[in-house]
């Protein structure tokens, strides 16, 4: 009864209305729209999913519209259609396809992600960032203390075509201490899965690898650096400040720098609790020189060096 309330809820949608209208609404809009107009919600994101896959392809069966919905991002959908014949495939063989395609991704992200995105999400949660278990798929957090609205906006830039929420001011309590942070967190994406298997353990637990540091090149080390580094003027050198990891995380960090960069770090403790690491003033050198051409203009404080 429900799903032919639907379909005739669709059809009146459809004679009522300008369903590309539609497409401004977010997820967090919809069942006030839903309300407002007396339809089921879900009607409203079926019209919605079908609004967006006829702006991308205006000559679709509205039927093929269910299955291709499955697929959130637009760029990701555009390369779907350019695997596949979507226009003469039928219905049934589209959904078996976006099946296979959302498995292929969980296993090889880089089908889908850019260089910039995948050193991002790499950067940031070995650095703050974290991935939450969602159901099925996952979602990736990013949050960071006021003075760096800047990086957060960066980041959300990157990522916004994965459907992420607005950049919020939200306040956290640590260590005893409320602090204001801005954050965005992107909706769950089966893409953010592998990252999620990556850097988690199965209790929850973020651990460091070295097939995770294998991945690491000077831009997502920079984007570690903008992350957990922190440049003491006096001193002259670049604290990582990698709170998370345990002390043979941090053995295969110090490890992975000699190897990959020449530079020895040391191992610090702190608080009876947290390790770090230590960067000498001749390692920090190399450091900066390293990541330089990929900190943002607005984050060159955490090279010591002024903001442009």
């Amino acid at each position: 009864m429900e799903n032919h309330t639907n379909i005739s809820q669709m059809e009146q949608i459809r004679a009522d209305y300008d369903i590309n209208s539609f497409l401004d609404i977010d997820n967090r809009n919809q069942k006030k729209v839903a309300y407002k107009l007396g339809l089921n919600s879900s009607s409203i994101n079926r019209i919605i999913d079908e609004a967006r896959i006829l702006s991308l392809f205006p000559n679709i069966q509205k039927s093929k519209a269910v299955p291709l919905s499955r697929i959130r991002n637009n760029r990701e959908l555009k390369l779907f259609a350019e695997k596949y014949d979507i226009y003469n495939l039928q219905v049934r063989q589209i959904y078996t396809l976006v099946k296979e395609w959302r498995k292929d991704i969980e296993k090889n992200p880089r089908m889908l992600l850019n260089d910039l995105q995948h050193d991002l999400i790499i950067g940031s949660t070995i650095g703050d960032a974290n991935i939450r278990q969602r159901n099925k798929n996952c979602s990736f957090r990013v949050g960071h203390s006021l003075p760096q609205k800047k990086y957060v906006e960066w980041k959300f830039e990157i990522l916004k075509e994965f459907d992420n929420s607005e950049i919020k001011l939200r306040q956290k309590l640590r260590g005893g201490n409320l602090l204001n942070m801005f954050e965005f967190s992107i909706n769950t994406h089966y893409v953010f899965n592998y990252y999620r298997n990556l850097f988690y353990k199965k209790n929850g637990d973020k651990v460091v690898t070295e097939k995770i540091l294998n991945m690491i090149n000077p831009r997502s080390l920079a984007i570690w650096l903008g992350d957990d580094g922190s440049y003491c003027i006096k001193q002259k050198y670049i604290i990582f400040c990698t709170n998370s990891f345990s002390l043979d995380g941090h053995k295969l960090m110090k490890k992975y720098f000699k190897e990959t960069w020449n530079i020895d770090p040391t191992i610090g403790f702190r608080d009876n609790k947290y390790y770090y690491l230590r960067f000498k003033v001749d390692d920090t050198k190399k450091l900066v020189e390293i990541v330089r051409p990929f900190v943002p203009k607005f984050m060159k404080y955490k090279l010591g060096e002024e903001n442009e």
